[in-house]
């Protein structure tokens, strides 16, 4: 079950639908004046490379010789401040269609880049040689255009009209983007015959919220009732990327909408998805979802290998979750659904999330192991909303596997990867397990930390020069990233860079041992010298940490919107043994130091001991939750404070007098 939601979707109230501003006037297109070009309340800003001077749209249906189908209007207009803002002037616009017949179609797209010389305005058109379209995979196609001749201080602008038939996916509207935006607005119509879910989110407030009923014009001949609605904000903020934050899309104001059902004139109400039981159903009864998890010949063949060697669960689970992962490849593809058969994927080897991961499932379940899909949005999809039942939010399908009382999340797309260790890139928050006994909400939180060890034993020689040798020892997250890195790059050319890797030291005679997935630590051995030219000292300053301490505060602002989301929990620890030259003593020392966050969110522990000629360092981050409120930010902040301030300071040397 769901354990915490503290920050979904934020739904406006219903008494939002009071106000009564009127909507800001847009001019048409190609309609510029010279005092359009004076300046922004943004132009002083450094930071501010371009500014939303409006943004509208405004969706309605329609119907003509193919049907009914959904026109959506699109009208822009932008300032450019700075060079870095010339990005803007690039557009893509995603169009949905499993074929060309039924794909989405942009109409009437036109643009212009509007420049001002010696006080007149001089207009540059969009070519057709600018617009260009890209296939992005077998559903989703990309129609992309630049606009000509941008300059600092241009204004840019361009409109168009997309025609879908895809009524299910009602177009979503985002009021904010990552520059400021002055005004944006958004209108649409619904006929009677639609009910559509309205979910907002974001932390702006509306500048107008509005509805009116109307007559609903479909055709020359065809009119019903519904509704108008007008949603718009002003002077928006610009959303920044923040470090920890996760998807920005999950804190963008924003408007999405879901089909909730249909009432056809002399037809019944047929509600679409309006459960997650009805969700879980269908799934089941998809042929490229629960079709592909039923017994099977492919399945089987694959399988019994696996059966002959052992009886016992566990090792049945463990050697089908290596087959997959390491017979499979990934095509980077995340998909809910299969769209290759099992044969062509045994035959390519290669695949899509979805199509392997119901490989592992039905092979466990073959092997009469409990085994179900289990759905999830990605990190960069967005989060989903667990009030609100919708598959549009999903886009990956890992496999849950279960053994007594002990849950296996399982993702067999990555090389590297091992038992309930999922890839970050799955980390987000819930999942939903699609069985037809017992589905629920799954918290996508991994028991594997991003955990490692790292102990160095070095000599400080009578010349001030450092050397000794090192030992890390990685686990959980931490040996994934690291395997895969290691994996990705070959062993010699992860050695070559780590030895480029520090000005300071020279590093050599290094070793790496459990390099393959394992549940074992990765372990990482060498010796390092420092490369400078030493020099006598009577007084030496040690940074206890060379050159791992935590150089910056991470939280550079002093207030928050968003929540603060590690990934993982952490538990990172640094060891030093010094050894001093002889005739030296510990003058100064960093004293020890402990910091905790609130409710066992997290503890800094830093001490600095010296026995005869040896000094021992200990500097230990533990982050317990991956997770905390924006409330919390305050103490993360001065906790990273705490922590870079205790690295910094020094050990002094002193050389005894004779």
């Amino acid at each position: 079950m769901v354990k915490r939601l503290p920050f979904f979707l934020i739904l406006f109230c219903s008494s939002f639908w009071s106000f009564s501003q009127l909507p800001v006037e847009i001019p048409k297109f190609g309609k510029i004046d010279i005092k359009d070009f004076e300046k922004t309340p943004y132009s002083a800003d450094t930071s501010v490379s371009a500014v939303v001077l409006f943004e509208v749209g405004e969706s309605k249906f329609s119907v003509d010789a193919s049907g009914l189908v959904l026109y959506s209007d699109h009208h822009v207009r932008i300032k450019i401040l700075k060079k870095s803002g010339y990005e803007w002037a690039t557009e893509t616009i995603p169009l949905y269609g499993n074929s060309n017949a039924d794909r989405e179609v942009v109409m009437n797209l036109k643009g212009n880049t509007y420049n001002l010389v010696d006080g007149k305005i001089i207009t540059d058109k969009l070519s057709k040689e600018a617009i260009f379209t890209e296939k992005e995979d077998d559903v989703w196609t990309n129609q992309k255009f630049s606009l000509p001749n941008v300059k600092e201080g241009s204004i840019i602008e361009y409109s168009y009209r997309i025609k879908s038939g895809y009524f299910f996916d009602f177009p979503n509207w985002t009021f904010q983007r990552t520059i400021p935006v002055l005004y944006s607005q958004y209108k649409a119509e619904f006929p009677q015959y639609f009910d559509y879910k309205k979910v907002t989110q974001g932390y702006e407030a509306f500048y107008i919220v509005k509805s009116e009923p109307i007559n609903v014009s479909l055709s020359s001949t065809l009119a019903t009732s519904g509704t108008r609605y007008i949603w718009a904000m002003k002077d928006v903020p610009a959303i920044e990327e923040e470090p920890y934050m996760g998807s920005i899309k999950d804190y963008v104001a924003r408007i999405e909408f879901e089909l909730g059902q249909i009432s056809l004139p002399g037809d019944f109400v047929r509600p679409i998805n309006n459960s997650w039981e009805k969700i879980t159903t269908n799934l089941l009864a998809s042929e490229n979802f629960g079709g592909r998890i039923k017994k099977s010949s492919v399945v089987k063949s694959l399988t019994a290998p696996v059966l002959a060697q052992s009886t016992d669960p566990i090792k049945r689970l463990e050697a089908i979750f290596d087959y997959v992962r390491s017979n499979f490849k990934w095509n980077d593809a995340n998909r809910l659904f299969a769209s290759q058969s099992f044969g062509k994927l045994v035959e390519k080897k290669v695949g899509s999330s979805a199509e392997i991961n119901l490989l592992l499932t039905a092979m466990l379940k073959e092997a009469d192991i409990e085994a179900n899909p289990l759905i999830l949005s990605t990190r960069g999809h967005g989060r989903v909303n667990p009030y609100y039942p919708s598959l549009t939010k999903f886009n990956y399908t890992i496999a849950h596997a279960k053994i007594g009382d002990k849950v296996y999340l399982l993702d067999a797309t990555e090389p590297m990867g091992t038992l309930n260790v999922l890839p970050t890139r799955c980390l987000n928050e819930v999942g939903r397990l699609i069985s037809a006994t017992n589905s629920d909400w799954v918290v996508l939180q991994s028991e594997a930390k991003d955990s490692f060890v790292h102990h160095s034993k070095l000599v400080i020689n009578q010349d001030n020069s450092i050397s000794g040798a090192v030992h890390v020892i990685r686990n959980g997250h931490n040996a994934f990233t690291y395997r895969k890195s290691i994996s990705q790059d070959g062993e010699k050319k992860y050695i070559d860079n780590l030895k480029k890797a520090s000005d300071l030291f020279e590093i050599k005679n290094i070793n790496l041992k459990n390099t393959t997935p394992s549940l074992e630590p990765l372990i990482i051995d060498y010796e390092i010298a420092t490369t400078n030219q030493a020099q006598p000292s009577n007084i030496i300053y040690l940074q206890p940490l060379q050159n791992a301490a935590t150089k910056a505060n991470p939280f550079k602002h002093e207030t928050r919107k968003f929540p603060i989301d590690f990934t993982t929990p952490i538990d990172q620890t640094y060891m030093y043994t010094y050894t001093i030259p002889d005739g030296y003593t510990v003058e100064e020392q960093p004293k020890s130091a402990k910091v905790s966050l609130p409710e066992n969110g997290g503890s800094f522990i830093y001490s600095v001991t010296t026995m005869g000629s040896t000094i021992n360092v200990l500097s230990k981050v533990v982050i317990n939750r991956p997770q905390f409120l924006a409330e919390e930010y305050p103490y993360l902040k001065e906790f990273y404070n705490q922590i870079v301030a205790k690295q910094s300071e020094q050990i002094v040397l002193k050389k005894n007098a004779n």
